[in-house]
């Protein structure tokens, strides 16, 4: 019958077996939390010995844990339940430096017989390292996550033998797929795009997900259908699989690049260059390359056909040379050597054909060195060129012809300008001068003899004064007319009150004998021919005094603005810039409105001459000058209602061009 084991022998046997656990244990005592014992695991595992911990409280020995677990033990104690942690975390002072360390433990209340609670026995089991290995397992997966994600590339995970979107970055869904994250995770992908089941891919990705092996495949069409419609693309992807822990496949990993736009590029290339081909052959273009080592040349067949040798003639460089015409030869061989030096070959020189016939070529190259800077060979390309210089030959026939043309009518305009001169010269001098003896000499006679004459008599000699003084008043007007077309064009800056100041005093007699009212605003400064824009103004002013109205007080208005030249509509109008709008207005008798391009003609009087005296070039003359400033003249009327001339001329900025 075993022996029974006094209390000392049981309490040892108990502390020793504690010493034995592979866990920290500790027993805590009172609300002060002394540790009453502790054994080797636990001690090791706050790094701290028996003497430094035993009879002493829980906070004194450790007191770096007292902020993470005082709230613990102070729960335990006051309600008698057990309290478990798991992957806890609390910082230790231990092998002379803070660490944070991970716990899986309990503190179970300690009771005595009487069911008070005398203290707290602690049981605890370091996990740090499986923690911190989690957590690393953990941040690997977000890292990898993340770089999946926001690759650049497009990249997805399918599970299973049903291929469900476990993941789908950013760069597949937004630029392939065009759908959102939700719109697919969790779902099968031919769920998703139903359009791939008549397509090769399902078929595809079983196999990676049977057998294990990898596939891959460059640009690959695929047909991809989203909200906003089917889209083709051009893909290099691979399917790779994805192994468990007991290496049977689990999912595929998909990594797709879209090279739709490198295909079409491609093809563009292969189209452009086919298109060359052709335009090559109908241009009549031969392609060579000259080897300047060997000597050698290669060509194609166009390049026989100009040298007038059949397609498959085999001819050496120095043959097709020998076909230069012996005049040329020296620039071709100048062309040659210059193009050694500076890389690029061209010349034009003529050929003589085996059937003896004469053509012109052109040749351009380009020269390619070595590494050492030696030029090795010479591509190029040649082309008949004798159409063009026959043309060419014609067109300096038809302009030197056109030159001499040209010539003959200059010379023929310069001699009517110099006969226009004669005539203004005549017409200021030799025509006025018998003009002025004919008034002169009939004024007398009607002042001396006019008792003498018959009333039919005297009236003749008033109708050839008349006549005299309209005459002289056309030639005046005439020569004025020819002033504009031929006279010095000097533009100055001018204050355009200033001219209409002068303009008032010339006109002075008129405006009084009329009563008429002429109001003016500020006319600024414009750039101007002085004293052209002056008889501008004297015409204008002239012509609104001529046709006054008789049943009301007469009344010119003047004012200038400056307008864009994009709101003009003349022929020939700058919109780029501004224009001097000059506006004169009055209240005369105007005109009908189909006569307002017509008024500004050259000898037109659209009144009586008895009622309106007038020789029909003044307002002639105020177009003249308005050309003259690079400007524009313009009317608007209706009978009985007044007249409105407009002017309009580049503005102070904008020289008008001589």
């Amino acid at each position: 019958m075993p022996q029974t084991m006094s209390a000392d022998e049981l309490e040892w046997l108990l502390r020793h077996t504690l010493q034995q656990v592979p866990v920290g244990i500790a027993i805590l005592h009172g609300r002060d939390y002394i540790i009453d014992s502790a054994n080797d695991a636990y001690l090791q595992i706050v790094d701290r010995t028996a003497e430094e911990v035993i009879g002493k409280s829980l906070f004194t020995a450790l007191p770096e844990v007292k902020e993470s677990v005082s709230g613990l033990l102070d729960g335990v104690m006051s309600t008698g339940k057990p309290y478990h942690g798991f992957e806890f975390p609390v910082t230790l002072n231990r092998y002379g430096q803070a660490e944070l360390t991970y716990f899986n433990f309990v503190y179970q209340p300690l009771k005595k017989r009487d069911g008070e609670i005398a203290g707290i026995i602690v049981v605890a089991n370091e996990v740090t390292t499986q923690v911190k290995t989690k957590q690393l397992l953990e941040e690997r997966g977000r890292v990898f996550h993340g770089m999946v994600m926001n690759a650049p590339i497009a990249m997805a995970i399918l599970r299973g033998e049903r291929h469900v979107i476990e993941l789908a970055n950013t760069f597949l869904l937004e630029k392939i797929w065009r759908k959102k994250n939700e719109e697919v995770v969790g779902r099968s992908i031919l769920d998703v795009f139903p359009e791939l089941a008549t397509q090769k891919y399902p078929a595809l990705l079983d196999r990676v997900f049977q057998t294990g092996i990898t596939y891959q495949e460059k640009e690959s069409h695929a047909l991809v259908e989203s909200g906003d419609g089917p889209r083709d693309f051009y893909l290099d992807y691979e399917y790779a699989p994805l192994f468990g822990e007991l290496g049977k496949v689990t999912g595929i990993m998909i990594t797709v690049y879209d090279v739709t736009e490198k295909v079409i590029v491609h093809r563009e290339l292969e189209d452009a260059n086919e298109k060359f081909r052709q335009a090559v052959d109908f241009a009549g273009i031969a392609n060579w390359e000259l080897d300047l080592v060997n000597h050698s040349i290669q060509y194609s067949p166009r390049l026989m056909e100009i040298f007038g040798w059949p397609p498959d003639t085999i001819i050496t460089h120095e043959q097709l040379r020998g076909q230069l015409l012996p005049e040329d030869s020296p620039s071709v061989l100048s062309a040659f050597k210059e193009a050694l030096q500076k890389g690029c070959y061209t010349y034009e020189a003529r050929i003589r054909k085996p059937d003896r016939s004469v053509s012109w070529i052109k040749t351009l190259g380009r020269v390619f060195y070595n590494q050492h800077g030696e030029a090795v060979r010479i591509i190029g390309t040649l082309r008949d060129i004798s159409e063009e210089k026959m043309f060419a030959q014609e067109m300096e026939r038809q302009v030197n012809e056109r030159t001499r043309e040209l010539a003959d009518k200059n010379a023929a305009l310069e001699k009517m300008n110099a006969d226009l001169q004669t005539y203004a010269y005549i017409s200021s001098h030799d025509l006025q001068e018998p003009l002025r003896k004919i008034q002169m000499f009939s004024s007398r006679i009607i002042d001396r003899d006019l008792p003498q004459l018959s009333p039919a008599g005297a009236d003749d000699f008033r109708r050839i004064q008349n006549a005299a003084h309209t005459m002289q008043v056309l030639i005046k007007d005439l020569l004025a007319y020819t002033r504009m077309s031929t006279g010095e064009k000097m533009f100055e800056t001018t204050d355009i009150n200033l001219l209409m100041e002068s303009v008032r005093e010339a006109l002075k007699e008129q405006l009084d004998s009329r009563q008429v009212k002429l109001k003016t605003q500020d006319l600024g400064k414009a750039y101007v021919i002085p004293f052209q824009f002056k008889q501008l103004l004297i015409n204008l002013l002239s012509n609104s005094i001529k046709f006054t109205r008789a049943d009301v007080t007469p009344e010119i208005e003047v004012h200038a603005t400056i307008v864009k030249g994009d709101t003009l509509h003349f022929a020939g109008a700058d919109k780029h810039i501004n224009y001097y709008h000059l506006a004169v207005s009055d209240n005369g008798i105007g005109f009908e409105p189909i006569y307002k391009e017509k008024i500004f003609e050259i000898f037109q009087k659209l009144n009586n001459r008895s009622s309106y005296n007038g020789t029909g070039i003044g307002l002639a003359i105020v177009k003249k000058i308005a050309e003259n400033h690079n400007g524009f003249v313009s009317a608007s009327s209706e009978l009985g209602q007044g007249a409105h001339f407009h002017i309009y001329i580049p503005e102070l900025t904008q020289q008008p061009r001589l």
